[in-house]
């Protein structure tokens, strides 16, 4: 060893680099965030300035620094010369020079082989990969058009297998690589590891890393069969290690491709000793070996190396010392320190190995090492730095799930994301998105952004086809879906899921026909699923489990599919193994009372004790075991402990059995411990679901206390596993303790000032900082209106303080709830839709306005009554299609569309609609108005509330009942041929309660703008009476979904009333159907010649025809008259029929937000009917016209 190389210490952090003249380029790439490196590109030229070699190192030999000296001979000594220095360039990562060297090679030689791949790995090391495919792509096809045998082993076996790494990265497809890895073995199948050249070496390289890949390919890939060198010698048949093959070429003096061995070989050694003594292995041969090799080069890389592995093994001596060593070898580089910037890759490897005290002190630790001007003229070294800030960035959302947290994470990992755009890097961008973007998402629910993620990555990487990569993303789909109780689209996707691992399982047996036998374990197929899930009529649920941690593996080798109630399970095989029965862990547990029967370590009393069923228990207590140890199953496993679903086990045996159970798992047996603690956790967690369902909520509240004193108690790896329930297992307990209040101390559930009170909204306040701290804006929600319920029966009383924190937790409850609903507007057309209406439709949420609505009308004075209850009535009818169209409005989204690459979204509260921004839509009508509007959920009597154009609200009461109105809007469908009938004439007059309170509030002549709610939709207001007279003789009579759908209309049309009268755009009318009488196609023929335009009708009236019409931004009018189809159980499929299809609903909105405003006409049968959510939104033409951009209908 030279004493010298270890010097004094060098501290990495204070390095700074002299710029040369082309060290600009890519500079401030980082802080730009949207310009492109720009490297000189092929053909371009820089003049080259000479290398700078010392007088004492003029005579030093060629073939010094290039990768495939072997296949040099066949180059001329002009064009090695440039190579060479190209290689010194490279390996100096000064990358402007190094290019300028291959600009100046001879165009006839630029294509060769060798000089390909040379100038390959000069665009690698910069990460631009785009160029890496170009270069290798014309290097192969120019080989074939010269008719070279580029199909015989050798140097285009290398150029086939560096395109197939590259193919991976750019287009996320394995399928050459892997053709690429077969052609290796089969070169390598006979060859002596004595005689490999640098070319077989290099060819093996890649090999191993595309190892390293695979199993984003496919399931469980079989490391083994692919990690055996593909050789043997003539006379042994033995598999060799790559521990073997690299003392082999190093003992040969070839310490370069000893170290390129090295590189890889450390990456599949886990022993960090191993890995030490690999790298000072190849040292020590560094120091015998003549100069004519690099040693400054390859010595300096084994240190870096070694460097790391002591760094990770906590000795950080050595490691200093090391990395001092490695870097004065890299002051031996023969070129000016201002070109020398070597050292960048010792730099980042120690980054890289260091382990930061926390999260932030990484993500601060990678920012100042990005901020480096050498870092950022470096693509490559930029690029790996802006991938360990964002994952630090993540580390602290995650801890502290804040929004400026939120804010930092999208900061840097939209800059990550935009340089790996930029290097053509569609691998670790997939990554990324699937991994960080995914995990930042989930944690503030957004759910849409979500489906956003997957939709836009399948939709940009149609080819991508790293299979568990696809499925991995696919489950969240499914999780998403199950969530919004969207059957079809969990159904769909799981198909989707089957075919992708059918694709997986053929992938490599694929264009197998050389006897290859290397192909991973097959891992089945979904099919039986399938079939399951098309089958059943029930909503079928996914269980994902958690398989990040090797010592679960047992446990995820079966999906789990719960269909309907009776959670039957069905087993999906996920990996080798299959699990033993329907429930992994009771087969776990059974193997394990097994063993401990076997080895004595539970006595026969406590094996007895939880072998007896617990129906034979009760009938008799010395009753022997229910089966034999070797016939019992985990069935009957589970029935013994927990009982049957009709029968739970009493809460006295399973204090006994847990006891036992505890003791053996905690203390006794020998088993992993984070597993024994699992299964601990999770029959504790089976004993509370099987009590549930039988309201027996004194055990239901022992049980749940029992299972949060038991959470503290396991190890923290277990703990992980049940945190995101420990909140749910609290409230349940609370529930329970309410429900037993009120059986005991009814007080308690609504005095304040009582112990038990207090002791519950404790609890409650316990789980909401839980939530808070997880970052989970469901259970943020779910708990703030927990706490609202408790103050409940104290806000019904008024009491003051009651009623205080009543409206504080639901308010905010409301607000988090809306927050979550934020993230679906980066979704577009029918799917942003469905999904908004799908999570306004959540079961917790609906509660939020009835129970407002009930504490408002305990109000004793009429103001406070009617102005409280407007602004809940027009809130929970605005949270769906009407809070769209505020924010599409808000928002400008007609003028700047959402961010396409943008997925999170900023929370932007609106506020509900209030009385004043109604008044110029009133004095735009004339002002003689008076809005109408219904609530109804969870009420026996339908609140009604009047508002005249002055704001004056009234609550006006109504005598008939929501049953007795459903009861006659079901018995009749007042079309005309009803109405003629004196029954529908009888039922009229029934339901004239509902108008009648108006006498008090209106007279005739004021215009009514009824804004309906659930049933009421589908009556005839207009035609009912008032003191003997027809509501429609005596106010003119308005319908619309909701207030605030029709306040955006109203704005919509003066927004572009203005623009029309500034801009002079002229008028245009677009007339289209084919309707089913003569005089109707009489008058579609007049309104086309009135508006100076032809109506689009028979084989004119199609959907593309429509489409661009809509899109038109001078359209002021459309008209169709023709056939409409409506189906009330599928609304979405409710459209006009055109001549080559039918204009859905889904077609209408997917055409959203349209240019501007204009007016629908609509005539057909059924183009008015609707079908009202039970978030009380309306879905129909019309309010599908609404939305898209139609200011009236």
């Amino acid at each position: 060893m030279d004493p010298s190389l270890y010097g004094a210490p060098v501290d990495i952090c204070s390095l700074t680099l002299e710029d040369d003249d082309s060290s600009a380029d890519g500079k401030k790439l980082l802080a730009q965030a949207t310009a492109r490196p720009t490297p000189t590109s092929r053909g371009e030229q820089l003049p080259r300035p000479s290398i700078g070699v010392d007088d004492s190192r003029s005579d030093t030999p060629m073939h010094q620094y290039g990768s495939l000296p072997s296949q040099y001979e066949c180059l001329p000594a002009p064009v090695v010369a440039l190579l060479e220095e190209a290689s010194l360039y490279r390996l100096a990562r000064t990358f402007p020079r190094c290019q300028s060297a291959y600009a100046s090679i001879d165009a006839v030689f630029r294509h060769r082989s060798v000089v390909a791949y040379e100038e390959f790995l000069t665009y690698w090391a910069q990460w631009r990969l785009g160029e890496c495919a170009k270069v290798l792509v014309s290097a192969l096809t120019w080989a074939q058009e010269k008719d070279e045998d580029t199909e015989s082993f050798g140097v285009y076996t290398l150029l086939r297998i560096a395109l197939g790494k590259v193919k991976v990265f750019t287009c996320g497809n394995f399928t050459q690589a892997r053709d690429s890895m077969r052609e290796v073995r089969r070169w390598l199948k006979d060859v002596p590891v004595i005689h490999y050249t640098d070319l077989q070496i290099a060819c093996l390289s890649y090999y191993y890393q595309l190892i390293m890949i695979a199993n984003h390919v496919t399931d469980n890939f079989d490391h083994e069969s692919f990690r055996v060198i593909p050789l043997v010698t003539s006379q042994e048949s033995q598999q060799l290690s790559l521990s073997h093959l690299r003392e082999v070429v190093q003992s040969q003096g070839r310490v370069r491709d000893a170290r390129l061995i090295l590189s890889f070989e450390v990456g599949f050694l886990s022993d960090e000793e191993a890995k030490q003594g690999a790298c000072l292995s190849l040292i020590e041969v560094c120091t015998q070996t003549d100069e004519s090799e690099p040693r400054w080069s390859v010595e300096s890389s084994a240190r870096s190396m070694l460097a790391q592995s002591y760094k990770r093994a906590g000795q950080l001596e050595a490691s200093e010392k090391e990395t001092n060593a490695a870097l004065n070898l890299l002051k031996n580089l023969p070129l000016p320190t201002s070109q020398n910037k070597a050292h960048l890759a010792v730099w980042l490897d120690q980054m890289k190995a260091t382990q930061y005290a926390d999260s932030k002190e990484t993500f601060d630790a990678w920012i100042e090492f990005s901020e480096r001007d050498a870092v950022q003229a470096d693509s490559s070294m930029l690029s790996t730095a802006l991938g360990k800030i964002a994952d630090a960035a993540l580390e602290m959302l995650v801890a502290d799930p804040s929004v400026e947290n939120k804010a930092l994470f999208w900061e840097w990992q939209r800059r990550n994301e935009l340089l790996l755009e930029q290097s053509d890097d569609v691998y670790f961008l997939y990554m990324s998105k699937l991994l960080n973007g995914q995990s930042a998402l989930s944690l503030f629910d957004e759910f849409g952004a979500m489906l956003r993620l997957h939709e836009d990555l399948a939709t940009r990487h149609p080819d991508f086809s790293l299979w568990n990569l696809l499925v991995a993303g696919k489950r969240t789909m499914i999780q998403v879906y199950f969530r919004f109780e969207q059957q079809d689209q969990v159904i769909k996707t799981f198909s989707e899921i089957s075919n992708i691992m059918r694709q997986r399982d053929a992938f490599w047996v694929e264009n197998s026909n050389d006897g290859d036998q290397y192909s991973p374990r097959n891992v089945g197929n979904l099919d039986p699923i399938e079939n399951d899930l098309f089958a059943s009529k029930e909503m079928p649920a996914f269980k994902a489990e958690n398989m990040r941690e090797e010592w679960f593996s047992e446990w995820v080798n079966t999906g789990h599919i719960s269909f309907g109630r009776e959670f039957k399970d069905y087993s999906v095989a996920l990996g080798p193994q299959l699990a033993k029965g329907n429930d992994p862990y009771m087969g776990t547990l059974l193997r394990w009372l097994r063993d401990a029967a076997a080895e004595g370590s539970l006595s026969n009393g406590e094996l007895e004790l939880i072998f007896t069923r617990p129906e034979a228990e009760q009938d008799s207590p010395g009753n022997q075991f229910i089966t034999s140890l070797a016939e019992a199953t985990p069935d009957t496993l589970r029935v013994c402990l927990h009982g049957s679903d009709a029968q739970p086990a009493t809460s006295t045996r399973w204090e006994k059995i847990f006891a036992v159970l505890q003791d053996w798992l905690l203390d006794r047996v020998k088993y992993n411990r984070t597993k024994r603690h699992v299964l601990l956790g999770r029959l504790q967690t089976q004993r509370l679901e099987s009590i549930i369902p039988t309201s027996r909520n004194q055990e239901i509240l022992q049980e749940a206390e029992r299972m949060l004193g038991l959470i503290p108690t396991l190890h923290k790896e277990a703990q992980q596993q049940f945190l995101g329930s420990t909140m749910n297992w609290r409230n349940i307990a609370c529930l329970a303790k309410k429900a037993l209040l009120g059986q005991e101390k009814p007080e308690a559930l609504w005095n304040e000032e009582l112990p038990e009170f207090q002791e519950v909204l404790a609890m409650y306040k316990v789980s909401l900082q839980e939530s808070q701290d997880r970052g989970s804006l469901a259970k943020q929600a779910a708990t703030l209106l927990a706490i609202a319920q408790h103050h409940y029966w104290g806000a019904m009383r008024l009491r003051p303080a009651a009623v205080a924190a009543f409206f504080e937790h639901l308010d905010a409850s409301d607000t988090v709830y809306n927050r979550s609903r934020e993230s679906w507007k980066v979704l577009k057309g029918w799917t942003k839709v469905e999904k908004l209406l799908s999570a306004v439709q959540e079961e917790m949420r609906l509660l939020i306005a009835p129970l407002a609505a009930s504490v408002i009308c305990q109000f004793p004075r009429e103001d406070d009554r009617a102005n409280g209850l407007w602004t809940i009535v027009q809130m929970a009818k605005s949270n769906g299609l009407g809070w769209l169209m505020r924010t599409n409005a808000a928002t400008g989204t007609r003028q700047q569309p959402v961010e396409s690459t943008r997925l999170d979204v900023d929370y932007e509260e609106l506020p509900t609609l209030t009385p004043e921004e109604l008044k110029p839509v009133s004095e735009d009508a004339g002002g003689n108005i008076v809005y109408v509007d219904w609530y109804s959920r969870e009420m026996p009597y339908p609140i009604m509330l009047s508002m005249t154009s002055d704001g004056l609200i009234r609550s006006l009461p109504v005598s008939m009942t929501w049953r007795e109105i459903n009861a006659i809007a079901d018995d009749f469908s007042f079309e005309e041929s009803e109405l003629r009938k004196d029954n529908a004439l009888r039922a009229l007059q029934r339901l004239n309660p509902l108008v009648e309170p108006l006498a008090a509030v209106t007279t005739p002549g004021q215009t009514l703008v009824f804004s309906s709610i659930g049933s009421l939709h589908r009556l005839p207001l207009h035609a009912l009476a008032i003191n003997g007279t027809l509501l429609i003789e005596r106010n003119p009579t308005v319908y619309c979904s909701s207030l605030t759908a029709l306040n955006v209309a109203y704005k919509a049309r003066k927004a572009t009333e203005h623009q029309r009268t500034h801009d002079k755009t002229p008028f245009r009318a677009s007339l289209f159907g084919d309707p089913p009488s003569f005089p109707g196609k009489k008058v579609l023929s007049s309104l086309a010649k009135g508006f100076h335009t032809e109506a689009q009708t028979a084989d004119a009236s199609t959907s593309s025809n429509l489409s661009t019409a809509l899109l038109d931004p001078a359209l002021a009018l459309l008209h169709y008259h023709g056939h409409v189809t409506f189906q009330e159980g599928d609304p979405k499929d409710h459209g006009l029929e055109l001549d080559d299809r039918r204009f859905s609903l889904r077609d209408v909105f997917d055409l959203a937000p349209l240019p501007n405003s204009y007016h629908a006409t609509l005539l057909g049968c059924g183009s008015g009917m609707s079908k009202t959510t039970v978030s009380n939104d309306v879905l129909g033409l019309v309010p599908a016209f609404l939305y898209s951009g139609a200011s009236s209908t």
